[in-house]
């Protein structure tokens, strides 16, 4: 079993003075977070956290939470970040599934069912006193580290058993990839309830870079912050290029790489984006692999257009064709095999069967390898909708829109978007009562905001085939045919 020292209190004993986390409520030296973090894993043990215990948390991106994952570090406790986006009915196969031994919100009203007796508030938690300290410990890199929830085709969630040599592989995997300066700093305006998202405070503190936390994606102020702190890195979706294009002026000149990823991007924004400097490079990740698997270098943007990158060392990827590996530039399911892979899903053995073969993480993502081992993503096996970097599965969807009483039948499919990447389309057969907005209306106390439809189709039947299987690629085609469903004020 590897083992390795608390990453946190390592960089406060190497490098106490340098910036670890600054946040709009202040700045914290990687001596001061470490203290802070020794006084909250007093706190959390008190009530008897320890090695192994799953703790959920929903809250907002700042310094509290910060603390707080790296506290569950240092005990040895198992993350559970909790999508502050979904609905009450949303968390409740999640948090059956995880089964948290204490479930840490931000004291704004919410039902949390039967899980209620285990909630306590972060506020009160940090005002609780204790005289432990726990200042160090030793990270073992075969226990279980978070638990981060992903719903499959059928909507149902999945927790991926992220481990903590996991999380140390995927920073090196970066490390080796992108390099390691002195005088690093991120951005973070990614969600911390997403991996790509926690898995950039694990990689500054592993590799003493400082985070620039924010908690929410403002590109007049993100462009502020870029040159004010000195950023070097940062991590985008293709909605946040766009709107840091919008703004006059170029990239500020000390940002040496951006990563783009969470949505296919168009070639033709990644060009924009270069010409005003933004050193954007294409990456292909997913929560079972602890954020990156591939990425493409700046030099090799032009030369090698349309694809991901090259795997991150000792990442290894193989396009399974049947049986066999598909030649080079031909398509197949796009298999991930190294450290950084998830060990399953929790408490569902069938899906981690379906998906774990033999040390090879079937993806359900197609692609293609060219001869120098580039890979190109093509499409995607399963019928997600990537908006925004938000994943949308259909099913969970067209559920939704059936359990309205006015709905006979629904088909949810994706469209393409320049803007989020893609948008989330639905075709429906209802009765002449309804509208669009009585439909978004009932939608909205049942499903996310990023997961509602933006556009109707009112249909007379949803095509299907001989096994009653919606065939929503003949939707996406037939989508410019169709007429779209708004209310009559807005004919």
């Amino acid at each position: 079993m590897s083992r390795s020292p608390d990453w946190l209190h390592y960089q406060a004993e190497v490098h106490p003075d340098r910036l670890a986390l600054m946040t709009e409520e202040g700045r914290w030296s990687f001596d001061n977070l470490d203290a802070d973090v020794a006084r909250f894993a007093g706190i959390l043990s008190d009530l008897g956290i320890g090695r192994g215990d799953r703790v959920g948390y929903r809250l907002p991106a700042n310094a509290a939470q910060v603390i707080l994952v790296h506290a569950l570090t240092r005990l040895g406790a198992v993350l559970v970040p909790l999508n502050t986006r979904l609905t009450a009915r949303e968390l409740a196969p999640i948090l059956d599934n995880a089964d948290p031994a204490l479930i840490i919100s931000d004291g704004a009203p919410f039902d949390w069912g039967t899980h209620q007796p285990k909630t306590r508030t972060m506020e009160a938690l940090m005002e609780t006193t204790s005289k432990r300290r726990v200042w160090d410990s030793t990270l073992n890199f075969d226990d279980l580290h978070a638990l981060v929830y992903t719903s499959g085709t059928t909507g149902v969630p999945k927790g991926v058993e992220i481990t903590v040599g996991n999380q140390w592989s995927s920073a090196l995997g970066f490390a080796l990839n992108a390099g390691m300066l002195e005088q690093d700093r991120w951005l973070h305006v990614m969600p911390l309830f997403h991996v790509g998202g926690l898995t950039i405070l694990f990689r500054s503190v592993i590799h003493g870079s400082g985070v620039v936390l924010e908690p929410r994606f403002d590109a007049a102020r993100a462009y502020q912050l870029l040159q004010d702190e000195r950023i070097t890195l940062l991590s985008v979706v293709p909605t946040m290029v766009h709107r840091l294009l919008e703004l006059p002026g170029d990239a500020p000149s000390l940002l040496r790489l951006a990563l783009l990823g969470g949505a296919p991007a168009a070639p033709s924004l990644i060009d924009a984006a270069h010409r005003r400097g933004y050193p954007v490079v294409p990456t292909f990740g997913m929560t079972e692999t602890c954020s990156q698997v591939v990425t493409l270098e700046k030099s090799e943007v032009t030369l090698r257009r349309g694809s991901s990158g090259h795997p991150n060392l000792p990442t290894r990827i193989r396009i399974a064709a049947g049986e066999t590996d598909a030649p080079s530039g031909a398509i197949g399911e796009i298999w991930v095999q190294g450290p950084s892979v998830a060990r399953g899903y929790w408490k569902n053995p069938e899906a981690t069967t379906a998906a774990f073969q033999n040390g090879w993480l079937k993806t359900g993502d197609l692609g293609f390898l060219d001869e120098d081992g580039y890979l190109t993503v093509t499409d995607r096996l399963k019928d997600l909708i990537i908006r925004g970097g938000e994943n949308v599965y259909p099913s969970e969807v067209e559920a939704a829109l059936l359990s309205h009483p006015g709905v006979a039948d629904a088909a949810v499919f994706g469209q393409p978007d320049p803007e989020w990447g893609q948008i989330v389309a639905a075709a429906v057969v209802v009765s002449h009562s309804e509208t669009p907005t009585s439909i978004q209306n009932f939608l909205s106390k049942r499903l996310a905001s990023y997961k509602m439809p933006s556009i109707y189709y009112r249909v007379e039947e949803i095509p299907r085939n001989a096994s009653g299987k919606i065939l929503r690629a003949r939707l996406q085609q037939d989508a410019s045919n169709l007429v779209k469903w708004v209310d009559s004020h807005d004919l």
